[in-house]
C-alpha cells in the first residue's frame, strides 16, 4: 500500500504542478523568451579583480554560448568588499579572516535610459589567517573566487525570475 501510495505522489505530482504554471527554479535553463532577453544583456566592466571575474562569469551565464545577439539592456554593478578580521586568540592574533561583498546592480533599458531593476546583493566567505603570507593571500584570493561565484549565481537567478516575471505581464503580440 505505501509502495502504491509513493508511486502515485512520483508519478502524479509532476503532471499536476505542470497545468498551474509551475517551473523547477535551479532546473537547466530552457530556450525560450526569457533567455533570449538574458542573451541581450550586455555586462558592463566591473573595477578591481573581483568585479573582473564577476563580469566574465555573467557574460558566460547570459550568453553561455556566446550567440550573437543585438543589445536591448546593460547591467552595471558596482562591488564594495569588505576584509574583517574573526576568531582572535589569546595572543591577539587573528585567526579567520572574512571576506564580505556587496554587489548593486542596474538594469538598464537601452532604448528609453529607463533603470529597469536595482538589487543589491550580499555574500560572506571566510579564509585562514596564517603565519605563513602566503597562503593567507592564496586563502583571500579563494574566497574572493567563491564569492564572484556566488554573486554570478544570484545575480543570474534574480535576472531571469525578473525577465520571467516582465515577458508574463507583457500583452500578447496581435497576430
Amino acid at each position: 500500500m505505501r509502495r502504491r501510495v509513493l508511486l502515485t505522489l512520483t508519478l502524479g505530482l509532476p503532471l499536476a504542478l505542470s497545468g498551474c504554471g509551475w517551473s523547477p527554479l535551479y532546473a537547466e535553463p530552457a530556450s525560450g523568451p526569457a533567455s533570449e532577453e538574458l542573451r541581450a544583456i550586455y555586462v558592463e566592466p566591473i573595477l578591481e579583480r573581483i568585479g573582473q571575474r564577476l563580469q566574465i562569469a555573467l557574460r558566460s551565464s547570459l550568453n553561455p554560448t556566446g550567440e550573437p545577439t543585438p543589445q536591448r539592456y546593460r547591467l552595471r554593478t558596482t562591488l564594495a568588499t569588505y576584509l574583517t578580521n574573526l576568531g582572535i586568540e589569546s595572543q591577539g592574533l587573528a585567526s579567520l579572516g572574512k571576506l564580505d561583498v556587496y554587489a548593486t546592480y542596474n538594469l538598464i533599458d537601452n532604448k528609453t535610459q529607463q533603470v529597469l531593476l536595482v538589487n543589491t546583493v550580499h555574500v560572506a566567505n571566510s579564509f585562514d589567517l596564517n603565519p605563513n603570507q602566503f597562503s593567507t593571500v592564496v586563502g583571500e584570493d579563494d574566497a574572493a573566487v567563491r564569492s564572484a561565484a556566488e554573486l554570478n549565481q544570484e545575480i543570474v537567478t534574480r535576472l531571469a525570475l525578473f525577465m520571467e516575471r516582465r515577458l508574463a505581464e507583457q500583452p500578447p503580440a496581435p497576430s
